[in-house]
């Protein structure tokens, strides 16, 4: 702020300057140790776009040459000289480069391992601020050029699983160019140019021009260098399943405390509070912050301090092996942990409605981000539910929808849903609230037409709307453990003094967030009783990893 009381905000080159900072000599003298200093010739690639586990390159003398491009086009992202360095945050954890770098002049480089970078952001605290930002706001500005990074995706608003894909790229801050073959003549010509017939939709084009026929979401994953390194065999101290905010706070805390953590995910950094499009009772947020971005900062705080973040990834099982934990993933392969955290959350209800599933992507959407306001931008939609999840997407669909019709089977808001929300809702204009109403009947042949209601003493009434967002409520996501764990009468894992006495086999008492198997916590709505807030889940999250150093003491002196 000046002398007049005007805020400096950071300019164009202000943020260029943190994206790309210039070492000192003083700073380079110290980060020398980290890696080994080579010399390379004059037009050697130093690595590809696409390629993994590649090191992170610092300039001492000559310069690169950096670009990036997809099936479509490439360009140059400019020159690297002295006291400037390569990489981004994916490069902590060995995923796939968003950019080929070659030797532009002969050049001499200190080449650091990602070991060594993760040793490096640890114990140089002022070095890690410098290159943690620069890492973070480097993938930032990736993610906003869709049209020269990233993959290229073909489909249409009808395409089965199109929505999906979408959304997994988004939630995983990898960008993605979307080609709808009904409106985009560049789609057709990309069909024609790769042998794309429209039964391969939705496909993928890859940076490196490989093309992804109705990819899985695994798939799509190993080709763009998303999904991790194989896992069989491997040992870790700390296993959490779930990476949203109490599972990515648990593998933070966990870490920092010298556990060799692991965080297991389906889907995507985040959990359901990743696809909120802003959180605004969350502390130290005035302004508030989105979901995405707040897993974001989750995520790159985990990898510096060498999280392994598996997405996608699925845990189907979970079973004792003497001493320790092993967990079995849906592909086959195995991990073994000392002590386990379950976060796996909560999913959304589904109405018991006879067509459902022909809709699902197509017109009815569990989610309101910025993926499905591109479907219905302009148009009338229907968001269903009455709880903090609900309000916060009818809020924001408001500023992308004709008009919103908010659907809630009580008689009003004020018990299920936060104040500041309720006075959003009643203040905007093209909010409609229905009260005492549920959906009977979704219409429409091949898409999304209608939408047929019941309200109070029976009334019918239809809309004309093709657009859905359901909300209804949480099941747990606690299929996979079976019986290893006791659950209560909602499936929810029972931990602390809820655990049944005749499930606890230790002379010891229970930990607080401890389930019934002595060394697996559970953390976040998955744990019965718990608050269904953020906040909540990162303190719980927090907190599971003190008393699971415990556990992991108490289990060794019992087994010793």
């Amino acid at each position: 702020m000046d002398a007049s009381g005007k805020v400096d905000r950071p300019t164009e080159d202000d943020r260029w300057a943190q994206r790309f900072p210039v070492l000192t000599g003083g700073q380079i003298s110290r980060i020398l140790r980290y890696g080994i200093v080579q010399r390379f010739a004059g037009g050697h690639v130093l690595f590809r776009q696409g390629d993994r586990n590649i090191p992170t390159y610092v300039v001492l003398n000559g310069s690169l040459e950096v670009e990036r491009g997809n099936a479509i086009d490439s360009h140059s992202l400019g020159r690297r000289g002295p006291g400037m360095f390569t990489g981004d945050i994916g490069s902590l954890v060995g995923r796939a480069a968003v950019a080929t770098v070659r030797v532009e002049t002969e050049a001499e480089l200190l080449v650091i391992d990602p070991e060594g970078m993760r040793t490096l952001v640890i114990s140089e605290a002022d070095l890690s601020e410098v290159i943690m930002r620069a890492f973070i706001l480097r993938r930032v500005s990736f993610i906003e050029d869709e049209a020269s990074g990233g993959v290229v995706v073909i489909a249409s608003k009808q395409t089965a699983g199109a929505l999906r894909l979408r959304e997994f790229l988004s939630r995983n801050s990898y960008p993605a160019l979307y080609l709808d073959l009904d409106q985009q003549a560049e789609a057709r010509a990309l069909m024609e140019r790769f042998r794309i017939v429209p039964d391969d939709l939705p496909a993928v084009i890859t940076p490196k021009s490989e093309v992804l026929r109705r990819p899985t979401i695994r798939a799509l994953a190993d080709a763009v260098g998303l999904s991790p390194e194989p896992l069989q065999g491997r040992r870790f101290d700390l296993a959490v399943v779930g990476a949203g905010p109490a599972g990515l706070a648990a593998a933070v805390y966990g870490a920092s405390e010298g556990l060799r953590s692991v965080v297991f995910d389906a889907t995507a950094p985040g959990g359901q509070a990743g696809t909120s499009s802003k959180i605004e009772n969350y502390f130290g947020f005035p302004t508030g912050i989105s979901g995405r971005a707040l897993a974001g900062r989750g995520l790159a705080q985990s990898r510096k301090f060498g999280v392994e973040v598996a997405v996608p990834v699925s845990v189907a099982a979970l079973r004792t092996e003497g001493r320790e934990f092993v967990l079995e993933m849906d592909n086959g392969e195995c991990v073994q942990a000392r002590a386990v955290i379950i976060a796996t959350g909560a999913r959304y209800r589904k109405p018991d409605l006879a067509n459902l599933a022909d809709y699902e992507g197509r017109g009815v959407y569990y989610n309101a981000s910025f993926t499905e306001a591109t479907y219905c931008g302009g148009e009338e939609v229907i968001v269903v539910g009455g709880g903090n999840s609900a309000g916060q997407a009818a809020v924001f669909l408001s500023e992308h929808a004709r008009h919103v019709h908010m659907l809630v089977r009580s008689r009003g808001l004020a018990a299920s849903m936060s104040h500041y929300l309720i006075q959003r809702i009643i203040a905007s204009p093209n909010i409609t609230l229905h009260v005492e109403t549920e959906i009977s009947a979704l219409l429409g042949q091949g898409r999304l037409e209608a939408v047929q209601c019941s309200g109070a003493h029976g009334v019918l009434r239809s809309f004309d709307i093709a657009h859905v967002f359901l909300f209804l409520g949480a099941d747990p996501c606690t299929g996979w453990l079976e019986n290893s764990v006791a659950l209560d009468e909602k499936a929810f894992v029972l931990t602390g003094s809820q655990v049944p006495q005749e499930r606890w086999k230790l002379e010891r008492s229970v930990f607080p967030m401890e389930a019934s198997l002595p060394g697996v916590f559970a953390v976040g709505d998955v744990r019965s009783g718990s608050v269904k807030r953020v906040a909540a889940a990162v303190g719980e999250g927090a907190a599971a990893v003190g008393e699971g150093a415990a556990a992991v003491q108490a289990l060794h002196q019992y087994f010793a």
